[in-house]
């Protein structure tokens, strides 16, 4: 599958999934809890899914099994942002997330 046609997946609370629906992406699932972790899981088994923008609280709340799996996988490319509330002090860095994806940095 071409990176053209790979797809930019969010899951979040209301405020964010409207900000992505108003930037252009489409697939994108207002979900927290146990509904956020079932679709993750789901979505990490698609091959047409590129990346998964997510909440970080609703990150932090995932089961230990599922952010393993999260970890060990290249693609899709979890990236947690920030809620309404701020960024979280122990959120990785869009550096680092594509640094581990690409296994280098891009920029220095």
């Amino acid at each position: 599958m071409s990176a053209e046609s790979e797809k930019i997946v969010v899951i979040g609370d209301a405020p964010t999934c409207t900000g992505f629906r108003l930037a252009g992406i489409n697939d994108v699932y207002a979900l927290e809890g146990k509904a956020a972790a079932e679709k993750v899981n789901e979505l990490l088994s698609l091959p047409e899914v590129g990346i998964i923008i997510m909440n970080e609280k609703i990150m932090s709340q995932l089961d230990s099994k599922l952010k393993k799996r999260i970890d060990k996988i290249a693609k899709p490319v979890v990236i947690g942002v920030p809620d309404k509330s701020g960024p979280m002090e122990q959120a990785d860095s869009l550096k680092n997330l594509v640094k581990k994806a690409l296994g280098f940095e891009l920029i220095k």
